[in-house]
């Protein structure tokens, strides 16, 4: 025999037979193989019993009672009525504030002696000085700094806190003012809550506010909130959603709005950041469950009354 015949000759083992070296190393990668499907399946299966089929709701908050004196309204005008739209605010609470501000006239109500764009009943609904365009002593008016979310009786650049109530879901929850259009950091702030889009109106103001929260989310990922808007798809015409809005000096301004629209679509659906002249609520969440492809979308309108 060669020496070429020797070294390309199969090696042979104590039956006779070729060694099955390659074989043995083959079956042990598939075996490894099959261990790692069997876990990675066991993980989904779990994900998905997690999402789908447990009742997972947000845990409940309590916030502070609005200090405004309480009585029932028994006057006629209907319009101060519909403008008195904070909790506990009521036409002899008004009638006190007036007072101690030497307000008076026929436009006690819709009046601005501070020249700044908001009219005496919304600067007594926010607790805010009718002879002061700047109550906190900042640069900035009580106008402007309501209108971009900031807390008026706050100095400097304090957001006021806000919590969305969806009664008909048993959703209550925090809203994180979202600062970053960078997904990865969006995805970081609703481990704290649900997110208002940055560059949006302010819930409650004129524009279209947008609210995102998670459907779902993997079982070992952070936050209390990542079933948050599990059911959102059950709103309906009709329903009410409740912002309400929590300012330093413990005024509690809540907003309802009521459903006026739902469908399904994409993520870069246009429809979802359209502009408007009335303020507006829109509230987005991945479907369906357990993926992100498409979006819930649930439209809703100020309730002025």
């Amino acid at each position: 025999m060669s020496k070429l015949t020797e070294i390309n000759a199969p090696a042979f083992g104590p039956s006779g037979t070729p060694c099955t070296r390659g074989s043995k190393r083959l079956k042990f990668e598939l075996k490894k193989i099959a261990v790692l499907a069997i876990i990675f399946g066991s993980l989904f299966a779990a994900s998905y019993y997690v999402v789908n089929l447990l009742e997972i709701k947000p845990q409940e908050r309590n916030y502070p009672v609005l200090s405004v004196p309480a009585s029932d309204l028994k006057s006629n005008d209907e319009q101060l009525k519909n403008m008195l739209g904070a909790s506990g605010a009521s036409l002899a609470g008004f009638s006190d504030w007036a007072k101690i501000n030497n307000l008076a006239g026929d436009d006690i109500y819709s009046g601005d002696p501070d020249g700044e764009g908001l009219a005496n009943y919304l600067e007594y609904i926010h607790g805010t000085d009718p002879n002061n365009a700047a109550t906190d002593g900042d640069k900035f008016s009580d106008k402007q700094e309501i209108t971009n979310g900031y807390d008026p009786d706050a100095y400097g650049d304090v957001m006021t806190s806000v919590s969305i109530n969806i009664d008909k879901l048993g959703v209550v929850a925090p809203m994180v003012w979202s600062k970053t259009e960078i997904e990865s950091e969006r995805l970081k702030e609703l481990e704290n809550g649900i997110t208002h889009f940055l560059g949006s109106a302010t819930p409650g103001q004129k524009g279209n506010a947008i609210i995102s929260g998670h459907s779902s989310n993997y079982a070992w990922a952070k936050g209390g909130y990542n079933y948050v808007f599990k059911d959102l798809n059950d709103l309906e015409r009709g329903d009410v959603i409740t912002v309400n809005t929590i300012q330093k000096n413990g005024r509690i301004i809540s907003y309802k709005y009521k459903v006026n629209d739902k469908y399904i679509t994409t993520p870069v659906d246009e429809k979802i950041f359209e502009s408007s002249n009335q303020p507006i609520l829109t509230l987005s969440t991945c479907w369906p469950l357990g993926t992100n492809f498409k979006r819930v979308i649930v439209k809703a309108e100020l309730v002025r009354s």
